[in-house]
Formats: structure tokens, C-alpha cells, sequence
């Protein structure tokens, strides 16, 4: 018998464009749609559940995971399918196809585990490079139905893609489309949405400036808040292409401790890395190391908190807190914590540096002293 991992790729070959109803011995059942690959027709399907699955003409067996599925909605946050949190750190890469071969490895030793990619000839190729780097796809889709519904039975299997669809008059018929052709559930967003409140939508995908607004999106909608478009770093001729590196880098950090999931952007020079170049040449992805370490190590269950209103603040109150101080340049701050033994970190967000103290907390005020500059920010993790 055909035996597959949970959460990995079953590619059949099939005689015609009929759809395939997978059944597994639960009665749990799941439809995919063929697409055709040269003189033939392939479905793929990524099958969720351990265990046997019959299809018409066969049957196939899910063998326990190797890896941690597909990205889910949870709240107002995403995780892996087998519960694990997930951080996503997104780039912009809106390239041609001969232009991939230089920038795969270069995505490949960044800080980013995910990547915003447009419709192209080598989207497939795209999505499975990022699939062995372990980096999601967030595949932005045309208003065009027979452009999704390919797009969808061709990479709807593999376990790393999000869809987001161009905001259009069609827009909720095709996630509908999707909905019914994705038996992977894989989060649908709509860029720009105009009402980012219907049900179809997994999460927002906004442009800000003011990343202060995420706080009311997250509050208003309880939906994952993705930034898909803050603004570049670069030297370009538009607002928007222009920012100082320092600004950008800003906005990421401050749009990420008030809870949501923020894109970086580069547009320097004739070959600008968010078009197509071959590498990031500014200095933002470089300093995202730092952030990427911090929530690499973030612990479960951090969430903002409203009890440092100047401040944007993660927490788990009483064992754990991350605060983003930006352009402010406090000489100290003071945290309520429970007695116990600290450890403290004061980030240089700018200069990519780690001051680390311990500290005993006695009373129930700790004053965590600071170089006075800006791009600050204060990690606490309770070790007792």
C-alpha cells in the first residue's frame, strides 16, 4: 500500500480532470481537484489525519508526522498544526523567474521564515525551495478564477503556503473557490481589505504607517493582524521606497511587541531586493537577526498587555516580558514584578546589542536602568 507522513505530499496520476473524494476510516473526508501537468492530469493531496484513506482505485496509508503541518489561525495569533507557536518574520520578494536562483539562497541564510511571492512561472519551484528551508509562501493570487483554481489544486498540498487574494469585486466568490478546493485550510487574507471582518478571512493582511494601529485591529476584529506593507527601506522617489533604515526598522519592532506579524521591505538601487534582486543590501534585514532570536525564544502564551500604557509591552504576566521603548530615550523604567530572581536583557535594537544583568526582586518594583538612547528594548524572564 502507497503510505505518505501526515502533512506531507500524496501525488497521484489520474486519466482525466475528475476530482478525488479521499475518505479515512474515521468517516473524516476530504475532495481535491486534479491539474494538468504536461499530456496528464495529477491530483496532490496532504492528508491530516494518521491511518487509512480509500480513494476510488486505491487507498493510501498516513503515517505519523515529520514535520508540523500547516499554519493555523488560534485567536489572535497563528500556530503550527500540531499546536507549536509560530513567529512568523516576513520579507517582500516580487521577483521574475531567471531571478530566483540568486535570491534563494540569500532567503535562505536571512532572518525571514516568511516570504511574500508573487504569481509567476516559477511559483511551484518557489514553494518547494521554501519548503526544504522550512520558510512559508504567502502566495499573493490575481482576481482571476481559472489563475486560483489552478494555483490551488496544483500547491494547495504542500504544508508551508498561505493564500492572499488582490482585493477585488470577486474577492469573497474566490475564497469561497479556495475554501472548497484547499482541503489543507491554509489561511486566506485579502490585501488591503476594505472590511477585514468577514468570516472567510483567516486574518488581515493592512498597510500601516502607524503601527500603533494594530492594538485596535486585534482588539475590534480578534483576528491575526498581518502588516503586509509598512513601508522600504531604501533611497526610491516615493514615500513609501524611502524610509531611513532606522524608521523601518522601528515599525517592524514596535508592530510586532503589540502582537501582530510585520513585512519588511528593501528598494535600494536598480536592482532593489523587494523587485526581484538578488540579496538584501540594507542594513534592517540584518538588525531583524536579533528580533528573530528573541522570538525564537519567546515563550507560549506571551501576549500584549495594557499595563505599560507608554510603552508596547508582551507578556506572561509575572514570568515574562518584552517591552519596546522605540524612539523614546528613557533613562529607566520600572516593572511591578512578584518577588523572585531575574534575568534582564536590554536590547539595542539599533546596534544589534545584549546588556544581561540578574536581579533579585525583594518588594514588588524592579528599575531596570538604560543608556538614555533610542531603539531600546527590555526582555525579563523570571528564573525563580
Amino acid at each position: 500500500m502507497t503510505s505518505v507522513a501526515r502533512w506531507d505530499v500524496l501525488e497521484l496520476p489520474l486519466p482525466g480532470p475528475t476530482g478525488v473524494v479521499f475518505q479515512h476510516a474515521s468517516g473524516a473526508s476530504a475532495y481535491a481537484e486534479p491539474f494538468q501537468q504536461g499530456d496528464g492530469w495529477l491530483v496532490r493531496f496532504s492528508p491530516e489525519l494518521e491511518g487509512s484513506w480509500t480513494y476510488d482505485g486505491g487507498a493510501v496509508e498516513c503515517t505519523p508526522a515529520t514535520s508540523r503541518g500547516a499554519v493555523r489561525r488560534v485567536g489572535t495569533t497563528v500556530r503550527w498544526a500540531d499546536g507549536t507557536p509560530y513567529h512568523p518574520l516576513t520579507t517582500e520578494w516580487f521577483g521574475q523567474p531567471e531571478q530566483w536562483a540568486a535570491a534563494r539562497p540569500a532567503l535562505a541564510a536571512s532572518p525571514f521564515n516568511r516570504v511574500r511571492l508573487r504569481v509567476s512561472a516559477a511559483l511551484e519551484e518557489q514553494v518547494r525551495d521554501l519548503l526544504a528551508a522550512d520558510v512559508i509562501a504567502d502566495v499573493v493570487l490575481p482576481a482571476d478564477e481559472e489563475v486560483v483554481r489552478d494555483l490551488v489544486n496544483r500547491l494547495g498540498a504542500y504544508r508551508n503556503v498561505t493564500w492572499c487574494l488582490e482585493a477585488a469585486g470577486n474577492s469573497r466568490q474566490l475564497a469561497e473557490l479556495i475554501a472548497e478546493l484547499d482541503s489543507s485550510r491554509h489561511l486566506i487574507s485579502m490585501h488591503e481589505a476594505t472590511d477585514p471582518g468577514p468570516p472567510w478571512l483567516t486574518h488581515l493582511s493592512v498597510r500601516l504607517e502607524n503601527l500603533r494601529t494594530v492594538s485596535p485591529l486585534r482588539r475590534d476584529y480578534a483576528k491575526p493582524v498581518f502588516v503586509d506593507a509598512c513601508g522600504h527601506e531604501g533611497d526610491g522617489i516615493t514615500p513609501d521606497t524611502s524610509l531611513r533604515p532606522e524608521e523601518l526598522l522601528t515599525r517592524i519592532w514596535e508592530g510586532t511587541v503589540r502582537g501582530a506579524y510585520v513585512t519588511h521591505g528593501e528598494s535600494y538601487g536598480d536592482a532593489p531586493w523587494s523587485d526581484g534582486g538578488p540579496r538584501p543590501t540594507g542594513v534592517v534585514a540584518q538588525r531583524l537577526r536579533l528580533l528573530r532570536e528573541v522570538l525564537d525564544e519567546l515563550p507560549d502564551g506571551a501576549e500584549p498587555i495594557d499595563d505599560y500604557r507608554d510603552a508596547p509591552t508582551l507578556a506572561v504576566p509575572g514570568s515574562y516580558y518584552l517591552q519596546y521603548l522605540g524612539e523614546h530615550q528613557f533613562p529607566d523604567r520600572t516593572f511591578t514584578l512578584p518577588a523572585g530572581e531575574y534575568d534582564v536583557d536590554v536590547l539595542d535594537v539599533w546596534n544589534h546589542s545584549v546588556r544581561s544583568t540578574k536581579e533579585t526582586v525583594t518588594s514588588d518594583a524592579l528599575i531596570v536602568r538604560l543608556p538614555g538612547t533610542q531603539y531600546q528594548a527590555i526582555q525579563i524572564r523570571r528564573t525563580s
